[in-house]
This record gives structure tokens, C-alpha cells and sequence, in this order.
């Protein structure tokens, strides 16, 4: 039997490989439904693929809970990164052979992040007053199944919330008393493809600098990577060690 790698991403909280005879089992943890966390982990579970890959000679399963989310994900970015598709191409090409629901925001900002490095702002977040008993945000850097408490500042009347948060695009809702809103005075989305309406807040360091333009160019719908920029990619997907991320 030829020896085989399965690369997967698994909500236990571990990283371990196991090997049964001569089939290899390696579990990554990732949060579903969490495109910050994804786009955290990618660089890394992406790193263990290809090095699967090279080892036993391309023969490398990839799945997730359901395989509609994180591992079709991994597979993207890998052809992206490796195999010189452009990003939507390879989208095309991955959802002809499977139904599929990657997140490409967390594959662009991963690819930047490695490119250009992960700068980080402060960025505050207000809401008026009107007698509420509690207001938490759910969404930005912490994923739809977390919440932050905002707080209340008497004397202006205001819920807040400061959060260091890198570079990118976050999605985020309040929740209101128990009740999920979003803030028509802030920027929001239009209805997703599940008929939600969020908020979102762009996170921009230097925008005229030369890693601002890249970011850009990279944050783009259809994303082509530059030769150098592969070779990078590549560079650090041999370097990256097995436990990062």
C-alpha cells in the first residue's frame, strides 16, 4: 500500500500526527465558521499539506467536519500559493468537483499577510445609549460563537469597545439586551448569502505605501500573484514550522 497523508482540520483542541501501518493522520485545530481564526491558521496547516504532499508523491486527502468549509479552504489556498492558479480560477475549478463554501476574504488576507507582514491598529467601536441594560459585539477577530462586552460611559452616553485588530476587512453585529442588530449609523453590509446584514469595519494602515498598494491589489475579487510574491509563498511554506499557528 502506498504510504498516505491525510491532512485535516479538526475543532479538538490538538495537533498530533498518528500513524496507522503505513497511512499518516495529521489533525489541525481551527474554529468553523471563524475566518479570522482560519485565516490565522492557514499559513501554517497550508505549510503541512504541501510538505505531504511532496513527501508521498501528491497523494494527500483533505477534510473537515463536513468539507464544505475549512478543508476546501486549504485545498484553494494550496492552489492559489502552489500550483499557479489565479484565486477565483481555482475557486471555479475546486467547486466543479465539490459544492463548497470556502472563505476567500481569509485566503487573500493570509496570503498578505504573509507577503507583507501583520500590522495591527487600534480600532474603537461606539454605540448610543438608549437605556440599554447590555451591549456585546459578536464577528470581528473573535469569530460568530464568541462576545465582547461593550462599556458604558455614563457621562457621554456611549457603549465602547477598543480592539487592537490587523489589518483587513471584519464583520461584526451587536448584540443588544439578547437581541442580534446591526448599527445603521456604521458601515454595513447588504444581505449575505444567508440573508444577513452585518456591520464592518476596514482596518488600513498606509494605504499609499508600497505594502498598502500590494494589499490592495491582493484584496481584490480575482487576485493574481506576482512571480516574486509565489516564490515568497513558497519560500515560507518550506521554512514554516509544524507547529505555527
Amino acid at each position: 500500500m502506498k504510504k498516505q497523508e491525510s491532512t485535516c482540520i479538526c475543532i479538538k483542541t490538538f495537533h498530533h500526527e498518528r500513524t496507522h501501518s503505513q497511512l499518516i493522520i495529521i489533525f489541525w485545530c481551527n474554529r468553523d465558521f471563524d475566518a479570522f481564526d482560519l485565516r490565522l491558521r492557514l499559513p501554517a496547516v497550508v505549510s503541512t499539506l504541501y510538505k505531504a504532499v511532496k513527501r508521498n508523491g501528491g497523494v494527500t486527502y483533505v477534510h473537515c467536519t463536513a468539507g464544505i468549509g475549512r478543508a476546501p479552504a486549504v485545498a484553494l489556498t494550496y492552489m492559489f500559493w502552489v500550483q499557479g492558479y489565479k484565486l477565483m480560477e481555482a475557486h471555479r475549478l475546486l467547486m466543479s468537483k465539490r459544492t463548497c463554501s470556502p472563505n476567500l476574504d481569509a485566503i487573500r488576507n493570509a496570503t498578505i499577510d504573509i507577503i507583507t507582514g501583520l500590522k495591527k491598529k487600534l480600532v474603537t467601536l461606539t454605540l448610543k445609549d438608549k437605556g440599554f441594560s447590555t451591549v456585546e459585539v459578536s464577528g470581528l477577530d473573535i469569530g460568530w460563537g464568541q462576545r465582547i462586552p461593550l462599556t458604558l460611559d455614563k457621562g457621554t452616553g456611549l457603549w465602547s469597545l477598543k480592539r487592537e485588530l490587523p489589518e483587513g476587512k471584519f464583520e461584526y453585529k451587536y448584540i443588544i439586551d439578547g437581541e442580534w442588530t446591526h448599527n445603521e449609523l456604521e458601515p454595513f453590509t447588504g444581505p449575505n448569502k444567508d440573508g444577513h446584514t452585518n456591520n464592518y469595519v476596514k482596518v488600513v494602515d498606509d494605504p499609499t505605501s508600497v505594502d498598502g498598494v500590494t494589499r490592495e491589489r491582493l484584496s481584490s475579487e480575482d487576485p493574481e500573484l506576482l512571480e516574486d510574491e509565489r516564490l515568497k509563498l513558497i519560500q515560507f511554506l518550506e521554512t514554516c514550522s509544524e507547529t505555527d499557528g
